[in-house]
């Protein structure tokens, strides 16, 4: 049996898990769906993405109990959905926990992070969906091609525009419900309403930071940091150094030491396992 077979034949075998597991309609593709709502989003723009079975403006008030376990939720770019693995790439961008009901319904609205312009696909992990699926399976990637149903193909995938012309710089503000922070629900970083990052200009005229990385309790592991400047050419911030700690509250977190070699409108991606979070800000030496 060719390698290709053998891969078709298990990603089959998850997809019928989460048929089951979400209690959803007999026409399997289909009902493994996510549906995004809108398709095509700025960076920092809201989106809701839903399982396939629940209604438009399902909301809280119609949840079925008792709900499921979570299942995460990852953007990759379509284009190389085929060739990912496991939950572990790094060309996979967490969103956030979909919580379904007892009928297998969830929506979860999350921020756009600033990731390249182009078409995402979802990729999901369902730890719920082991025992039906082909050898205890969790991870799906649901790559967005011509063999999707029509009806579906459209709302499956989602354009994402990370514009940075005549000079702008798309800094990532802060949650409208906590006005010092962007959250992802399991990974979140303080940033400024202005959108700009104040460093300390060094004598060679590059500036240092230290960047905070607050996870939620059960997130644990090793933090890796990068980041690349958007609007111009520039070599890449250089890490110095990342710690964990805890502050007077107990609360613990990381704090990562940076040099970024100029300023401008930079990327900074976290990511502990599997859970990352991308923001941008306009970075300026004082």
């Amino acid at each position: 049996m060719s390698s290709a077979l053998r891969l078709e034949r298990r990603l089959a075998g998850l997809v019928l898990g989460l048929v089951v597991w979400l209690g959803a309609p007999a026409d399997a593709r289909a009902a493994l769906f996510f549906l995004f709502e809108p398709t095509s989003v700025e960076a920092g723009g809201w989106v809701s993405v839903r399982t396939a079975g629940t209604p438009a403006g399902f909301g809280d008030g119609q949840r079925a109990l008792p709900v499921r376990q979570p299942i995460r939720l990852y953007l990759v770019p379509n284009r190389v959905a085929p060739e990912i693995r496991n939950r572990f790439d790094t060309r996979l961008h967490f969103v956030g926990n979909l919580v379904p009901d007892a009928r297998g319904r969830g929506v979860l609205r999350f921020r756009a992070p600033p990731l390249d312009s182009g078409r995402y696909a979802i990729s999901a992990w369902c730890p719920g969906c082991a025992r039906y699926s082909d050898r205890g399976r969790t991870f799906s990637v649901l790559a967005v091609d011509n063999q999707i149903v029509p009806r579906y193909r459209a709302r499956m995938a989602l354009r994402v525009r990370t514009t940075t012309a005549d000079g702008r710089c798309p800094s990532t503000l802060p949650d409208s419900e906590n006005g010092s922070v962007y959250d992802n629900g399991l990974l979140s970083v303080p940033v400024d309403s202005s959108g700009a990052g104040l460093g300390q200009r060094q004598p060679d005229g590059s500036i240092f930071d230290k960047l905070g990385w607050i996870p939620v309790d059960g997130v644990v592991g090793q933090l890796s940091v990068r980041g690349e400047r958007l609007d111009h050419r520039s070599p890449p911030l250089e890490v110095l150094g990342v710690n964990w700690g805890n502050s007077s509250s107990g609360k613990g977190s990381w704090a990562s030491a940076v040099r970024f070699p100029t300023e401008g409108c930079w990327r900074l991606t976290g990511r502990v396992r599997d859970i990352s979070l991308t923001y941008v800000v306009s970075m300026l030496g004082t």
